[in-house]
């Protein structure tokens, strides 16, 4: 999820952890906790393009630092700057948040290594898009809310108990429509007789009520945009495969993770852009609608990325909400 979404899940859970003790400060330390996985893009442009991609939501966002990392900033944090908390009670107040954000980047597409590094897998269910602006509208409203009832002196527990029901429930939701449209779009195979090889769902960026579903032949990719309050389709493209050869050790690593879902163009002699087919953006043209890509010179094997792009400004916004009711 975005830095933003994160700060106020970590802000709300550190009220309702500490708030009590410490009073605002551990809204602000709750924040900071939330984003320390994120911490990972300070040493990412160091390594090169492609092994940037998996240093992201790598050992940061693993279980195994979780803890220990955990640990050692809660007795810093009980020992030299707050002495009024116990160990306890600091390590609630930043392992929770932390914890919070593995939990949330589960469900984006760009996978999280929960278990590095014992394990590279990277986890991700698809069903939540980066920023999703109707989340950030709940958790801006709670964390509002908490701020008042602090001002009026209330016990502000409860309302941040609330808060994070509401957020899980949100997950539920989306995680919920991700498994019908998918038992939607089998059945419609089914009954067409045209099977596709694989499917790929993921919700737009800003909701949850449009996602794009990319589905795989032999020969092509199709890329469709779904309104899901209307059941119908309001985007469509279809794209061929790659056949280009180029620098296949080089790329190896980026088709393993894309998943399969990948196309490579070519730019000029010896020149190729090579795109994820997996993330979803809001802009209405391929290429531009793509979001991750990266530029090969095959005469040298040098891969260099291009910064993300999704879209997301307010006429696309505007095209994207006037689609849906």
């Amino acid at each position: 999820m975005d830095s933003l979404t994160h700060a106020l899940t970590g802000a709300i859970i550190g009220e309702a952890t500490a708030g009590s003790k410490i009073g605002k400060k551990a809204m602000l330390i709750g924040a900071l906790a939330a984003n320390i996985p994120d911490l990972d893009v300070l040493v990412t442009p160091f390594f090169d393009p492609i092994k940037a991609m998996f240093v992201h939501r790598g050992f940061s966002h693993s279980f195994l630092l979780l803890i220990p990392g955990s640990l050692l900033i809660a007795y810093l944090l009980s020992k030299k700057i707050i002495k009024s908390l116990t160990l306890i009670h600091a390590w609630m107040l930043i392992f929770i948040p932390w914890l919070s954000h593995l939990v949330m980047d589960i469900f984006n597409t760009y996978g999280t290594a929960l278990f590095e590094p014992i394990c590279s897998i990277r986890v991700s269910f698809d069903s939540m898009a980066i920023v999703d602006l109707s989340l950030l509208l709940i958790l801006s409203f709670f964390w509002v809310a908490i701020l008042q009832a602090k001002r009026k002196q209330q016990n502000t527990v409860k309302l941040s108990v609330i808060a994070m029901i509401a957020v899980m429930a949100y997950f539920g939701l989306s995680s919920i429509i991700k498994i019908r449209l998918e038992q939607r779009l089998s059945s419609h195979a089914s009954h067409s007789k045209i099977l596709p090889q694989r499917v790929h769902t993921t919700p737009l960026p800003l909701t949850n009520m449009a996602w794009m579903v990319v589905t795989e032949d032999s020969a092509t990719f199709e890329i469709s945009h779904v309104n899901i309050i209307k059941n119908h389709v309001f985007r469509h493209a279809r794209i061929s495969k790659s056949n280009h050869r180029i620098c296949k050790q080089q790329v190896q690593k980026l088709i393993e993770f894309t998943k399969g879902y990948f196309l490579i163009d070519s730019v000029g002699e010896n020149l190729y852009y090579f795109y994820d087919l997996r993330f979803s953006s809001l802009e209405r043209e391929y290429p531009k609608a793509y979001v991750l890509q990266f530029k090969i010179d095959a005469s040298c094997c040098k891969v260099s990325r291009a910064h993300p792009k999704r879209g997301i400004n307010i006429s696309n916004a505007i095209s994207l909400y006037s689609e849906l009711f």
